[in-house]
């Protein structure tokens, strides 16, 4: 009878620690899952880095659109001997509403890079965030499987030890 028993525990002992690897080990995150969010953070916060040098070459476009309507300004106000009054005063109001455009305009996208930057920085944190979750929810996993394992091999290794004496 105690060979029965014994047999039977050296072959269901095995199969059952098996079977609660298999179990525990769908709990945990595939393997490729953190390594794919930290090439996404790298990725948001490279775009984000993007954005800011947009966001300086859409500056520098701005300020030579400025310095352009300005030269043109000056050059057309240095022919006064075929100026009238009359234009000048309605080139001057188009002169100040295109320059008002372009410095609001300046100003919206300046601020849209902005909001978009801080957002994938954002994003960027979130996944950070995520991938400290996951990797703590592995590592508690992880342990309670190693744990329970132990535990289940040190009871299959007890009766043994009882019956050899």
């Amino acid at each position: 009878m105690r060979l029965i028993v014994e047999r039977h525990r050296s072959v269901c002992v095995p199969g059952a620690v098996l079977m609660a690897l298999l179990l525990a080990g769908g709990c945990t995150s595939p393997p490729s899952v953190v390594p794919l969010l930290r090439v996404t953070e790298r990725a948001l916060l490279d775009e984000s880095a993007r954005l800011t040098s947009d966001a300086e070459r859409d500056n520098a476009f701005a300020q030579q659109s400025l310095l352009t309507l300005e030269d043109a300004f000056s050059q057309d106000l240095e022919q006064v001997q075929t100026l009238t009054p009359d234009w000048i005063r309605e080139a001057t109001s188009v002169y100040v509403t295109a320059r008002e455009t372009i410095v609001r305009h300046q100003r919206a996208v300046a601020q849209e890079r902005l909001d978009r930057a801080d957002n994938l920085r954002s994003a960027a944190s979130a996944t950070r965030r995520a991938i400290a979750l996951i990797e703590q929810q592995d590592t508690l996993l992880h342990g309670v499987v190693n744990e329970d394992l132990r535990r289940l091999l040190s009871a299959a290794d007890y009766p043994r030890e009882e019956s050899s004496r």
